[in-house]
């Protein structure tokens, strides 16, 4: 509708998006061989500014530790950079956006494979949608429960990706990594549009690899 004023663009942090089989059983394999699929540049930079921050400071002020500073922060600052290169973390980045334009999905985990791709999904290119909830801990920030998750199969008239998995935290507060807000604005605009919907609930306290360990690999 044009009268229509233009919906709120809604961010999330997925923890995993797989755009099609072989390509989740590539990145699960790169996992499963302890590569490091991620280096946080932003982590990495502001932890040097702060280092560099700390020793200049110290020396323009000419404070008693000036000296300390300046012997020991280059070594802080090489330790800083070889343990975020050398430490094999499991970080991802993978975004999901829904706007006007539809639903934006962005996998930038870097050294895995198909890392750099994104899919701009219209509501006309999506012919089913099915919605797994997992059960998780409501007062997230209280217990060391494994936290609510939730699970998108996005089912589309794509030819390289017929069915896009999406899966990420399902927490009941806005947060830019949680899904629960895309979730309700997706499944009310493929009510709206006629598009088939399906809700199921998973089992309770569900992890994100046991999610993804159930997938088809072929």
């Amino acid at each position: 509708m044009s009268g229509e004023p233009a919906r709120q663009l809604k961010r999330a942090r997925a923890e995993w998006i797989c755009f099609a089989p072989a390509d989740d059983a590539a990145a699960q394999a790169a996992l499963m061989a302890d590569r490091r699929p991620v280096l946080s540049r932003s982590v990495l930079l502001g932890g040097c500014a702060l280092i560099l921050a700390f020793m200049l400071q110290a020396v323009w002020r000419n404070v008693p530790y000036a000296g300390e500073a300046v012997l020991f922060g280059p070594l802080a600052l090489g330790a800083w950079v070889a343990g975020l290169v050398l430490f094999p973390g499991r970080g991802l980045l993978f975004h999901a956006e829904l706007g006007d334009g539809g639903l934006l999905l962005r996998r930038q985990a870097r050294r895995l494979p198909g890392w750099d791709k994104s899919v701009l999904l219209d509501l006309t290119q999506l012919q089913r949608l099915e919605v797994v909830t997992y059960g998780g801990a409501l007062q997230v920030y209280r217990t060391a429960a494994p936290l609510a998750r939730v699970e998108l199969l996005l089912y589309t008239t794509l030819a390289d990706c017929p069915l896009i998995r999406v899966v990420g935290l399902n927490l009941p507060v806005p947060q830019r990594w949680s899904l629960c807000q895309i979730k309700e604005e997706l499944l009310r605009r493929c009510k709206l549009a006629g598009i088939p919907v399906t809700e199921t609930f998973g089992p309770l306290s569900q992890q994100s690899g046991a999610i993804r360990a159930r997938w088809p690999q072929a």
